[in-house]
C-alpha cells in the first residue's frame, strides 16, 4: 500500500466559514476590552439544561456548546484569548451526559469494509484548504493502523478509499446544493437511511432481512432526488409503471437524463438490488458478505447521483492520481 498514492486534496468553501472565523475573530477582540468574571454552575445546573434540551428536541452533541453559552451569557467567547469557562462546562457536560461524546453526526455517516468487518465513519466538517489522507478521513489514526485494518491488503484499501470518497462526495455534494424543493429532502433521507445501514452492520455480526429496506431506500431516495432536480415530477416517480420502487428504471433514468462515467457501473450495480418492496416480509438467504457489498453499493449509487449534479468528486481523484479505475475493482 503507497501513503502518498492515497492521498488527495479536498478544497472546501462556503458562507458558514466565514461567518465562523469573523465570529471567532469578534469574540476575541471583545475579550481584550473586558474582564471576565468566573461563573458559577454546578450539576445540578447542567442536568436542568439537558432536560430543557431534551425537550427542545437539540441533539446530544450540540447540547455542551449550547449549555456554554446559556450559562456564560455576555461571557461567552471562543477562539483566541476565548473564554476558558467554555471547556470546562463542555468537559463537565460531557461526563454527566457520556452521549454527547460520540453522537457527533459531522457531515454525515457512510461505511468502509475490510472483507466482513465494516467500520462505521463519520465525514468530518472541512472549513478551507485541507489535506486530508484516507485513513485520517476513515477515522484511523494513522497509516499504519489502517494498513491493519485493510490487513495489509491493496485491494481492500483501495475499496476503502473509494467507499471514503462516495461518502465525501454523497455528503458535501448536498450541502453544496442545498436549494428549496424536495430534492435536497429526498438526498437528505437518503443519506439519514444510509447511517442506519453503518450503524447496523458495524454493530452486528450477523445479518437479516430489515437491514435491506434501508439499504435499498438509500438508493431509492438518492436517485429521485437526483431526478427532481433535473425535473422530473413526484406525481412521475410515484408511478408504479414508470417507477414505482424499480432501482433500474430509476438509474437508467439518471443516466438518460444525465450521463456520467459511473454509469456502466451504476446500472451494474442497481441490477444486484433485490426486489426489496416483495422480499421485505421473508428472510433473506443473502450472506453478510453480499449484504456488505449491497451496501457499499447503496453508497455508490447514491454518490454517484449527486455528484453528476454537483460535481464534487473525490471520486475522480482517486482514479486519476490514486488506486486507479473503480472499474477494476471487486467488492466480494
Amino acid at each position: 500500500m503507497n501513503g502518498d498514492a492515497l492521498k488527495f486534496f479536498i478544497y472546501y468553501f462556503n458562507g458558514l466559514a466565514v461567518v465562523g472565523f469573523s465570529a471567532i475573530r469578534l469574540a476575541s477582540k471583545t475579550q481584550e476590552t473586558r474582564k471576565l468574571w468566573m461563573i458559577k454552575f454546578s450539576d445540578t445546573d447542567i442536568l436542568k439544561l439537558d432536560e430543557r434540551f431534551a425537550h427542545e428536541g437539540i441533539p446530544f452533541h450540540a447540547r455542551p456548546f449550547r449549555a456554554a453559552m446559556e450559562i456564560l451569557g455576555d461571557q461567552f467567547s471562543i477562539g483566541s484569548g476565548g473564554n476558558a469557562q467554555v471547556h470546562e462546562i463542555e468537559r463537565a457536560y460531557t461526563r454527566l451526559i457520556p452521549e454527547v461524546g460520540f453522537t457527533w453526526p459531522g457531515m454525515g455517516t457512510g461505511l468502509a469494509a475490510s472483507v466482513d468487518r465494516v467500520k462505521k465513519v463519520t465525514i468530518g466538517v472541512v472549513f478551507g484548504s485541507v489535506n486530508i489522507s484516507v485513513d485520517q478521513g476513515l477515522g484511523f489514526s494513522n497509516h499504519q493502523e489502517w494498513a491493519a485494518w485493510c490487513r495489509h491488503d491493496p485491494n481492500i484499501a483501495n475499496r476503502s478509499a473509494f467507499a471514503f470518497a462516495d461518502m465525501h462526495d454523497l455528503v458535501y455534494g448536498i450541502d453544496r446544493n442545498v436549494q428549496p424543493g424536495n430534492a435536497s429532502t429526498f438526498w437528505g433521507l437518503a443519506t439519514e437511511q444510509l447511517k442506519l445501514v453503518a450503524e447496523s452492520l458495524s454493530q452486528s455480526g450477523s445479518v437479516s432481512s430489515p437491514v435491506l429496506q434501508p439499504i435499498c431506500l438509500t438508493t431509492e431516495l438518492a436517485l429521485k432526488g437526483t431526478l427532481l432536480h433535473l425535473g422530473i415530477t413526484e406525481k412521475e416517480l410515484r408511478h408504479p409503471k414508470l417507477f414505482g420502487h424499480d432501482l433500474v428504471k430509476l438509474g437508467q433514468r439518471v443516466t438518460q437524463e444525465c450521463s456520467h462515467r459511473d454509469d456502466p457501473l451504476l446500472l451494474n450495480a442497481l441490477g444486484r438490488f433485490p426486489d426489496y418492496v416483495g422480499d421485505r416480509y421473508r428472510e433473506t438467504p443473502l450472506t453478510r458478505l453480499e449484504v456488505i457489498a449491497l451496501a457499499l453499493d447503496a453508497q455508490f449509487v447514491s454518490a454517484s447521483a449527486v455528484r453528476r449534479i454537483s460535481g464534487e468528486d473525490v471520486a475522480l481523484q482517486m482514479e486519476t492520481s490514486g488506486p486507479g479505475p473503480r472499474l477494476s475493482l471487486i467488492h466480494i
